[in-house]
């Protein structure tokens, strides 16, 4: 089966700097894929070359198979949705979504307009100014405005980091129903782990400008492919001694041949996140049902772990 967005052996410098390193990639018609990584890992120019804003130096860009590398962004048939949703707020709801099809003189805009707005339940919201509505209520506008035009592909960029917390939590919800409602491919980007995790079928982990790990967010957590995925996937990094590589919570407290030296404590609802001191300065997190004080040495054991090679 053909692949919807394939990136062959693409890589992508500015001046002496190599942002996107010999990177491939497929993203499989209806997945839902997460590009995952922290500030400056190239999340932003694979954006931009996936959807023809820069051109890559060397590699192909394929979409449904066919070699869209040297196209300009009107020839490529994609939807973006950024950061901010880039609404317009002189325009109503019905005027942003139609926005799009009259700059492309498209015909029957009304029918499509309130087609798009039926499928994404804005049907009630359609007169009102997008700065009267709800955040959640945004982000479908945004997604409608893109979808109006069938778009084969749609990439987001960060789409939820301005909402609030308890907004954020109901909006990436709600995109990810509306995403197996529709079947659509969604590209999306972040740096958020929550995100990467409620949203993804599959997650990308950049670093250094390459794909890292490809895999589900629970494998990445579970089976880390490097030292460096294990530390920087999941609220607390990955903990190391020697080469063998163990989650907070992969640990038995109260014997075991390992001792470390309380230094202080996070509490997560009924829980308790441990940070301790090992004799040899080996920083740990372990997790505990019972609280310790700092200074207290525990003995513990390791009941799961990863081992990688030589560190």
């Amino acid at each position: 089966m053909t692949s919807k967005l394939e990136l062959i052996n693409v890589t992508k410098s500015y001046g002496k700097t190599e942002v996107i390193r010999d990177m491939s990639l497929a993203v499989e018609t209806g997945e839902f894929f997460v590009v995952l990584g922290p500030s400056g890992t190239g999340k932003s120019t694979l954006l931009k070359l996936i959807v023809g804003i820069e051109q890559p130096d060397d590699g192909k860009i394929l979409i449904d198979g066919k070699d869209v590398t040297r196209l300009p962004p009107n020839k490529r048939n994609m939807a973006m949705v950024f950061q901010n949703y880039a609404l317009y707020p002189n325009l109503n709801v019905y005027q942003n979504i139609a926005f799009p099809l009259k700059m492309h003189r498209r015909r029957n805009i009304d029918s499509s307009v309130r087609s798009v707005a039926s499928k994404l339940n804005i049907e009630d919201i359609l007169k009102k100014k997008v700065m009267q509505i709800s955040g959640g209520q945004q982000q479908r506008v945004a997604l409608a405005r893109a979808m109006v035009r069938s778009p084969t592909l749609f990439l987001m960029d960060e789409p939820l980091s301005n909402l609030d917390a308890r907004v954020r939590y109901s909006a990436r919800s709600e995109l990810k129903k509306l995403q197996e409602d529709l079947n659509e491919t969604f590209l999306f980007v972040t740096h958020d782990q929550k995100e990467a995790e409620a949203l993804g079928d599959r997650v990308g982990i950049l670093h250094k400008g390459r794909f890292e790990q490809v895999a589900s967010y629970k494998e990445l957590y579970e089976y880390p492919g490097t030292p460096w995925i294990g530390d920087f996937v999941g609220d607390f990094p990955m903990n190391f001694i020697g080469n063998l590589g163990f989650r907070p919570e992969w640990t038995s407290i109260g014997e075991g041949v390992y001792s470390v030296t309380v230094d202080t404590f996070e509490t997560v609802g009924d829980i308790f996140f441990l940070h301790g001191t090992m004799e040899d300065g080996t920083g740990l997190i372990l997790k505990s049902i019972k609280k310790y004080e700092p200074g207290e040495i525990l003995k513990f054991s390791v009941t799961r772990s990863r081992t990688f090679p030589e560190l």
